[in-house]
């Protein structure tokens, strides 16, 4: 905690810090919401890191369609 505080007190670090809401804790809150992942659903550290792939996967996915695919036009057929 003591590197953390003395890390915090330089401006460049606090800009920085600021931008994790909008980075990091958009993407827990929409996985958690979503994909409704409060906690897992398997035991084992194997099967617990494929379920949180499987879910950050499919959160990138989504981003990307949002950001190019939908922006080029094409239209999903199914």
């Amino acid at each position: 905690m003591t590197a953390f505080r003395q890390k915090m007190e330089c401006a460049e670090a606090k800009a920085i810090y600021k931008q994790r809401g909008a980075v990091a804790e958009f993407s827990n809150a929409w996985i958690k919401d979503k994909i409704n992942l409060w906690k897992f659903r398997l035991r084992g550290l194997a099967k617990v890191a494929t379920e949180a792939l499987w879910a950050c996967f499919t959160y990138n996915v989504t981003v990307w369609e949002r950001l190019v695919w939908r922006r080029k036009g094409f239209t999903a057929t199914a």
